[in-house]
Parts: C-alpha cells; sequence; structure tokens
C-alpha cells in the first residue's frame, strides 16, 4: 500500500458525486427554454412569432452561457433555436457532420417530439403524469443524458478536439469506452481505429447502446459494438490481455465515490486484466477549479484521489494532462509486475 498526501488548497469538497442532474434551473434559463418550446409548437401556425421566441432564445443563451452553465444543456438549446432561426439554406450547414445530423434527426423526428419532451421533462412546463413515478425518472435522465452527451456544441465547451490529440489511437486498436453511454466518443475512436479496429461502447443503460446500435445501421458502421454490463465488469470476456485502450470520460467520480470497494475492485480488475501489458487507461473528469473560473456545474472529483487510488491497483501515472480548467485527463498505464500477482 502506497500512501499519498492530498494538498487542500480549495474551500470546495474533494469530491462531489451530486445527483444526475446537477445543472439548476434559473429564472433565465428556463424563459429561454420555455421561448424555445413556444416557438416548436408556434412555427407552423405562427412562423413569425416562432422566430422572434427562437432569436430571444438564442440571445439569452447567450448572455447567460458565460456565467451560469458550465457543460450543461444550454448550448445544445442554442444550437436548436439557431439552427430554427436560420434561413433554409443555411441550415445544412449545421448538419455536415454525421454524429450531429444523427442527433438532430432523432430529437427532430415526429415535429420535434423528443426534443419537446425534454423541455417538458426538464424545466416542467406542463405535466406528463409519470413524474413521481421510477420509469419517469428513467426517461428524464437518459433524456438529459443524451442532450448533454451528443450536444451539437461540445467541442465549444469542453474542446473535445484537444483531448482526442492526447488520445494516442493507432489502425488496429481495440478500445473500451467505458460509460460510452450513446457513443460520442466511441464513434470517434473508431474512425482513428479503422476498419481493422474495434471499439467497444461498455454501458449499463439499454436505451443508450440501442441509439448506438442506431447510428451505426445509420452511417453503415461496422468496427463499434455495444456491450451492455451490470457494472462491476468491462462485460468482455474474450478480451483478455488484448485491449490497447480502456478509456473513461466524466465517471470514475462515480466510481470513486459511490461503489463500495468490493464493487470497484471488481471493475478495476477486470480493466487491468482486459488490457495489455502496455495497454494505456485515460480517465477523463472534472476537477476542482481556481476562484473566479466557472466550475463544471455537475460532478467532480480531485485529481490527486485518482492517482492515489489507480496507482495503489496496480497502475502508473505516465501523463497528468489539463487541457482545460474544468476537465483534466490522466493516462496510467498498467504495472506488469502488479498483474503477475
Amino acid at each position: 500500500m502506497i500512501t499519498f498526501t492530498v494538498p487542500i488548497s480549495s474551500a470546495s469538497s474533494l469530491i462531489h458525486v451530486g445527483s444526475n442532474d446537477s445543472f439548476a434551473i434559473t429564472k433565465d434559463g428556463r424563459e429561454a427554454a420555455t421561448l424555445l418550446y413556444s416557438a416548436l409548437e408556434d412555427k407552423a401556425k405562427d412562423p413569425q412569432k416562432a422566430l422572434a421566441d427562437e432569436r430571444q432564445s438564442s440571445a439569452i443563451y447567450a448572455r447567460i452561457i458565460p456565467h451560469e452553465n458550465y457543460g450543461g444543456e444550454y448550448s445544445a438549446l442554442q444550437w436548436f433555436d439557431d439552427y430554427l432561426s436560420s434561413p433554409p439554406d443555411q441550415q445544412p450547414a449545421f448538419l455536415t457532420h454525421p454524429q450531429v445530423r444523427f442527433f438532430f434527426q432523432k430529437f427532430s423526428a415526429n415535429d420535434f417530439a423528443l426534443l419537446k419532451e425534454f423541455l417538458i421533462r426538464k424545466y416542467r412546463i406542463k405535466e406528463l403524469g409519470d413524474e413521481e413515478t421510477k420509469e419517469g425518472h428513467d426517461r428524464e435522465v437518459w433524456l438529459y443524458d443524451t442532450m448533454l452527451f451528443e450536444n451539437p456544441r461540445r467541442e465549444s465547451w469542453e474542446h473535445t478536439s484537444k483531448f482526442l490529440k492526447l488520445i494516442k489511437i493507432g489502425p488496429g486498436f481495440k478500445i473500451a469506452d467505458l460509460g460510452g453511454g450513446p457513443g460520442y466518443y466511441s464513434f470517434k475512436f473508431a474512425k482513428e481505429a479503422g476498419p481493422t479496429g474495434d471499439v467497444y461502447d461498455v454501458d449499463t443503460d439499454s436505451h443508450h447502446l440501442n441509439w448506438v446500435e442506431e447510428e451505426k445501421a445509420e452511417r453503415g458502421i461496422t468496427n463499434v459494438q455495444t456491450v451492455q454490463t451490470g457494472g462491476v465488469t468491462l462485460g468482455l470476456p474474450d478480451m483478455t490481455g488484448k485491449l490497447d485502450i480502456v478509456f473513461m470520460c466524466s465517471l470514475y467520480h462515480n466510481i470513486y465515490g459511490m461503489m463500495t470497494p468490493a464493487q470497484r475492485n471488481s471493475l478495476v480488475k477486470s480493466i487491468r486484466e482486459d488490457l495489455k501489458d502496455d495497454g494505456l487507461l485515460y480517465l477523463a473528469d472534472n476537477g476542482l477549479v481556481k476562484p473566479g473560473t466557472l466550475p463544471y456545474h455537475g460532478p467532480y472529483v480531485a485529481k490527486q484521489l485518482i492517482i492515489a487510488q489507480m496507482t495503489n491497483y496496480g497502475f502508473t501515472l505516465v501523463h497528468n494532462y489539463q487541457p482545460i480548467a474544468q476537465r483534466y485527463l490522466l493516462v496510467f498505464r498498467k504495472r506488469k509486475e502488479h498483474a503477475r500477482r
């Protein structure tokens, strides 16, 4: 057992898990969302009013995003405002990326039924009748997670391209995207790994994995596989010692703070066993920020806690990146001597 001293330089807790929906509903946020919902409802019968509402909603988001909601749904909803209020000949430019196009197709189908449902559930615009049921809660969580993960403007706050440059993927690589959800990173990894590579989107939520399967079929992608697990293993029984990379984004705070020791031991053991001896574990998560910096309004964990824990699990830290203030990327290599014990 290696003992670490974690310096405390912030008044904030070193770890905050919170709820599945840690983004507070503010007065301005509710107003912008309600305007977007009204625009969707009025589009056919009163297009001029709808256009005015879309533009006003977008203007509110432009004003509040820098101060209220870092990494939340605001920028995604503003994207819908801007798409809907653009002239028809400019709208195709919003849909050039295939992942964004698929996201739009899903949320705009049947007169924007999914987008309207998200707005209703998140902002309580009206009652659907199942809000107090497990099914209603699970539906809201799934919609919310999908909006966050697949946000067409995720690059604007996460700077995803910076993270991708730090993740070294070669042709033919085998990669497990643990907690991959609806495949935001999985599909990006698949492009880098090429037709001879394999990406496994590992998740506990069948709704996310169904989304991935539908997107695969829509885009003709063959090197992404979905794997549903109970959360305490990778669920890849035939991959022992074969993975080049295991990747986790904004997930380890839950593993650190919410799993029992036995559950966490099982999951990390599975990761270590499935990685090659020179395989890498990439952990992107949300960190504490200095006063005056807008934090990620959601779960976070001090990186020193993860480094200490993974060191004692048999991994060596090889890189410690901080591409943006709110999110870091830790890169670990499995220690061979630990794996043989």
